[in-house]
């Protein structure tokens, strides 16, 4: 079994994987970013306070001296995350003053330049700045260092503020073009729907060449499907056309036939003979009944294929297909077996005149050939639905068979002629119409089919 893939959902997900990559590449870029320029503000605030201490530094008589600027704490202090620490390192090594242990593997300055290094204090992550002034009272004169660090609370806090002041507008760009790849991929396959929605609405016969603008990506395979279907509308036609004209040619020597095998049936002798007579027939008459089935399905067929449409009386429709099965000879007693019960007024249905009649035709021959008797044929409207009725008093059809029945040359039982082919067509026509058709028991005995066309909107009334 082949398995079904979608080309749009593998668009969108090709489209939605490449956008992920990218954002995550962006965001990368813009946490480095973020992390680079929280470190050089940081960076300069620090710098500021070590060269702001460095220059407070003095020597006098060989004794360093540091007046700390409450200025420099103060900038520091602005951030209440951050713990500040210092050390300043007399020429010599020694510590003048803060803390003994703060950046002891920093090596000791020996030019003015700032300096910056990662360190560890006390089990904390903190940042140094080095500062060193060159004093030439102290003994030969030497570089006094001053390390400057803080805590890296705020840097990160301040960092990861960038980050997602940076991340969002991002997200949301990538959010918004997920959107318009998703509006751009439906647009282009909205003519490939219109094909779709196209072949969907035909019937089984209409063939005609796929006429929609297509894109160009598929422009060969609708070109092949087109052909495909006038090789196969071809094939189609002359089959029909064959079937038509032997039914045609089969009609007047088996209507022949069915009116001398009545004459021999009446004046036969009892026997043998008679039996003989009896089979003919009914042969006879189930090969008049499928001659003229299998012409009316191919009529019906070509009839729905012109799509022609009209609005008719319903009411001359059914005089008209009446007439027809009167005058063919096939039932020449027909009007007597018949309950019509016809509207005063006009009830008018948008359809093709000659497929409409076909429909009543074979329904009102079906209900003769299974259930011969009195027939009834009502015609009325129900909200926006014409309903058509042909109701018999025959043996019905089993519940499980009623679905079968609609199907080409499905028969309910053998023991009456039939081809199996009046259900199917009324259905076809129906369904062509925009309608439906649907079999239930007949209150009092019997079966009764009703067919549900939609209204033209031109009824001036109706109903029985």
């Amino acid at each position: 079994m082949t398995r079904e893939f979608s080309i749009q959902r593998r668009l969108l997900l090709s489209g939605a994987a490449l956008l992920a990559v990218v954002s995550l590449f962006m965001f990368l870029v813009v946490r480095w970013y973020a992390h680079d320029a929280a470190e050089e503000a940081f960076d300069r605030v620090l710098g500021a306070a070590a060269l702001s201490i460095a220059d407070t530094v003095s020597i006098q008589e060989g004794e360093a001296t540091v007046d700390l600027p409450h200025s420099a704490f103060a900038i520091l202090g602005t951030s209440r995350l951050n713990r500040i620490f210092y050390r300043v390192v007399a020429p010599d090594g020694t510590l003048i003053t803060g803390s003994p242990i703060l950046g002891l593997e920093v090596p000791h300055g020996t030019g003015p330049g700032l300096r910056f290094f990662p360190s560890t204090h006390r089990g904390a992550p903190v940042r140094i700045a080095a500062a060193a002034r060159y004093h030439t009272d102290a003994a030969d004169g030497g570089w006094v260092d001053v390390l400057v660090a803080e805590t890296r609370e705020a840097r990160d806090q301040l960092g990861l503020q960038l980050t997602v002041n940076a991340a969002l507008p991002a997200i949301a760009l990538a959010l918004l073009a997920f959107l318009l790849i998703w509006l751009a991929v439906r647009q282009a396959f909205v003519p490939l729907r219109a094909v779709e929605a196209d072949l969907r609405q035909r019937t089984a016969s209409d063939l005609r060449p796929v006429a929609g603008p297509v894109p160009h990506e598929v422009s060969a395979l609708v070109s092949a499907l087109n052909e495909f279907m006038e090789r196969l509308d071809s094939v189609l036609v002359g089959l029909k056309g064959v079937t038509a004209d032997a039914a045609h040619q089969l009609r007047t020597p088996l209507t022949a036939m069915r009116a001398l095998s009545e004459l021999s049936l009446e004046s036969a002798p009892e026997g043998r003979h008679r039996e003989i007579m009896r089979r003919i027939h009914a042969n006879s008459v189930s090969a008049t009944i499928l001659a003229n089935q299998i012409l009316s399905d191919a009529t019906t067929l070509h009839s729905l294929e012109t799509r022609l449409r009209e609005n008719l009386d319903m009411r001359q429709v059914i005089r008209d297909a009446l007439q027809r099965l009167q005058t063919e000879g096939s039932y020449p007693d027909l009007g007597g077996a018949l309950q019509l019960e016809l509207p005063q007024e006009p009830v008018i249905v948008e359809g093709e005149p000659t497929s409409l009649r076909e429909m009543v035709r074979n329904l009102i021959e079906n209900a003769q050939i299974h259930a011969p008797g009195t027939i009834a044929v009502a015609l009325g409207q129900e909200g926006e639905d014409i309903v058509l009725t042909v109701a018999d008093r025959g043996p019905g059809i089993a519940p499980e068979m009623r679905e079968r029945v609609f199907e080409r040359f499905e028969r309910a039982g053998s023991s009456r002629p039939g081809s199996g082919l009046g259900l199917p067509i009324a259905r076809n026509v129906a369904r062509a119409m925009g309608g439906s058709i649907g079999i239930a028991d007949r209150e009092g005995g019997g079966l009764a089919i009703t067919v549900r066309l939609p209204s033209s909107g031109g009824n001036k009334g109706g109903g029985r």
